[in-house]
């Protein structure tokens, strides 16, 4: 009688064949997982074209909501050039599209003669020429189309979906060459918000700190939470990153290696709440904000806007120099809506800009910048402001919060020239007040 070792039984033909089984195992879920990467890939891809054609159709909402409270020859022409200037990225945003539209060559049509009408005025403006009427009504006539246009697309990508163009004859058969339209835009927490950083930081004191020193720092600043040293990130403005896990939640804080001061804080809030705030719980928020700002050295603060999101409310300030407000300086502050305590800091702009600033003596007054406003808009509030044109040019400027009909603007006129530096539209949301 012949024995058949064990061994030979694990080792032998049997052990190749379930071996490769196993391969041929592997290389089936590795492929089912490559196509399935792909597909995401494309899936991401798609997504990704729609969002960026949605934002282009609301900048260019945006841009032309602002040619009704533009006044001057250079603001007007300035505003035609971004009009054309993002209808060109509309157009392609929506060239990168895999999926087929119901008027795909319509609404391209569109986009372009949009682009081709505003370069037609800003040639206008520039020669000399005012805007006729029936120019001016076709601007709003074509703003609201474009207005549909976008919230359709809002719609569908905040849903998940991706929309087709709509079917409603617009783009479609002998259009008026002077058609044009537009909707609203990128929407973000206040002017200037989103202001070039400095290649160097300006508001960091000289002096660096070390790992030790960072850590000793972090402790002192939350002695009540358990932190690990994450590591350094080398930016711009370097930090040493810790974090926290624990029962109050998850923590996340950046020292600057530079000066060792705080950068960036994030906890977590203890509630869902995301409603607007009634007018006493607005006090409280912002009285807790202000009080966090005063302690930790960042001196005097001027707030400014708002939003709401799971159980937080973030806080817009920027600094204030001699009554001046200085915009660049911007710092947000993340309060919780249920126990009034500050959860996060933002003061990356205020790191990168924030200085004693030469200030000079507006030329204009006010009543002068005043006169420079389109007949349209009224004033509510009026203050000095020294807002970013570049990442090394500061303009200081009068801001005007004006009302024009029941739409809100923000105007900041040159205080020297009485040119329109910037406008801004206000909208107000559930999540806050917005400014485009």
């Amino acid at each position: 009688m012949i024995r058949v070792s064990k061994k030979i039984w694990l080792f032998g033909l049997p052990a190749i064949l379930l071996i490769g089984l196993a391969v041929m195992t592997v290389l089936f879920f590795k492929q089912r997982k490559t196509i399935a990467e792909q597909q995401r890939v494309i899936e991401a891809q798609t997504e990704s074209a729609y969002r960026a054609l949605s934002n282009d159709l609301n900048d260019l909402n945006v841009a032309l909501s602002k040619l009704e409270a533009a006044s001057t020859p250079a603001r007007l022409s300035k505003t035609f050039a971004d009009v054309r200037r993002l209808s060109a990225g509309a157009v392609r945003a929506l060239s990168l599209l895999p999926v087929a539209q119901a008027d795909d060559e319509g609404m391209m049509q569109f986009l372009t003669r949009t682009g081709d009408f505003a370069e037609t005025l800003m040639d206008r403006v520039l020669s000399g020429q005012m805007l006729t009427e029936e120019q001016i009504g076709s601007l709003g006539d074509l703003r609201t189309c474009c207005s549909g246009l976008a919230e359709r697309y809002d719609g569908g990508c905040m849903n998940g979906e991706f929309p087709k163009a709509p079917e409603d004859g617009f783009y479609g058969g002998e259009a008026d060459e002077e058609n044009i339209t537009n909707y609203p835009s990128l929407l973000y927490d206040g002017p200037f918000s989103e202001s070039s950083e400095q290649a160097e930081p300006l508001g960091l004191p000289d002096g660096t700190v070390g790992e030790a020193e960072a850590t000793r720092i972090a402790h002192e600043l939350f002695p009540d939470r358990t932190l690990i040293l994450d590591g350094r990130t080398e930016s711009a403005i370097v930090t040493y990153d810790f974090s926290a896990d624990d029962e109050k939640g998850e923590l996340c804080v950046s020292i600057t290696e530079r000066g060792g001061l705080l950068l960036y804080f994030m906890g977590t809030p203890s509630g869902t709440k995301n409603d607007p705030p009634s007018d006493e719980e607005s006090e409280r928020l912002h009285a807790a904000a202000s009080a966090y700002l005063t302690e930790h050295g960042f001196g005097k603060m001027e707030p400014s806007y708002a939003q709401y999101y799971a159980g937080t409310v973030v806080l817009n300030y920027a600094a204030v120099q001699n009554g001046v407000i200085l915009y660049a300086d911007l710092v947000k502050v993340y309060v919780d809506r249920e126990t009034q305590q500050v959860i996060g800091l933002d003061a990356i702009n205020y790191r990168f800009h924030h200085r004693e600033r030469d200030l000079s003596q507006p030329i204009l007054t006010e009543d002068d910048a005043k006169s420079s406003l389109s007949d349209s808009l009224t004033p509510e509030h009026t203050a000095l402001a020294l807002i970013p044109k570049s990442n090394t040019r500061e303009v200081l400027c009068y801001e005007f919060k004006c009302t024009c009909g029941e739409t809100f603007f923000i105007v900041y006129v040159n205080a020297s020239s009485g040119a329109e530096e910037e406008i801004f539209e206000v909208l107000n949301s559930d999540e806050g007040d917005l400014v485009v």
